[in-house]
């Protein structure tokens, strides 16, 4: 073998290495919790790449969740994986810096199965989960949302494309739907056009 396709071969396996993620060990506990929940154990070991923390069972054994303070790049790595596998990676509890952010894991190729799964809704502004969920889909179709977390009564969402023409009368069209979003987050509007530009990412809540 020429030297040229040896240092090829030496490059090729060191970026492998570099980059491959290493499969972490879990615990007896952790195999008992998997199997119980009915959750291959190499999703936990996935989650174990990104914690330490222990591993609570989410609601009536509709998956796990555990407290995360994100490392953006890796957690996102890590998310699109256990995607691609079937599962959904979410923040699961917003607590604003006062206590560390919980974070779930369930099995399911449904994104909507966040916002079901999480009971979301705002009954001050008479929105159901079922009437959200059809705005979600109908905002979905559009924009194509990617729903990273959500809560009782707020949802977060990464929107893959706004064409420039549409992002005023979407704007209003969620302040219309979440005044709070506007009146006590990003400020009018106009500001919330900027957000949406600057971010393509859709955070609301309601009181």
């Amino acid at each position: 073998m020429s030297k040229v396709l040896l240092s090829f071969a030496a490059v090729t396996l060191l970026f492998s290495c570099t980059y491959m993620e290493k499969e972490v060990p879990i615990s007896e506990q952790d195999r008992i919790l998997a199997d119980s929940l009915h959750i291959e154990r190499s999703a936990i070991s996935g989650i174990r790449t990104l914690t330490t923390a222990p591993l609570h069972v989410l609601g009536e054994d509709a998956g796990l969740e555990f407290e995360y303070h994100p490392k953006a790049e890796k957690y996102e790595r890590t998310r699109k994986k256990l995607q691609s596998a079937g599962y959904l990676l979410f923040k699961s509890e917003e607590n604003y810096g006062n206590l560390p952010d919980q974070y779930a894991l369930i099995k399911s190729k449904d994104q909507f199965d966040i916002i079901k799964l999480k009971c979301t809704a705002a009954p001050n502004y008479d929105i159901s989960n079922d009437s959200l969920l059809i705005r979600l889909h109908d905002w979905h179709k559009r924009y194509s949302l990617e729903i990273l977390g959500a809560g009782s009564d707020w949802f977060e969402a990464r929107i893959a494309h706004i064409p420039t023409a549409e992002l005023e009368g979407f704007a209003r069209e969620i302040h219309a739907f979440c005044p709070d979003i506007a009146e006590e987050g990003v400020g009018n509007v106009e500001d919330l056009v900027q957000e949406l530009k600057d971010t393509k990412t859709l955070y609301l809540w309601w009181d």
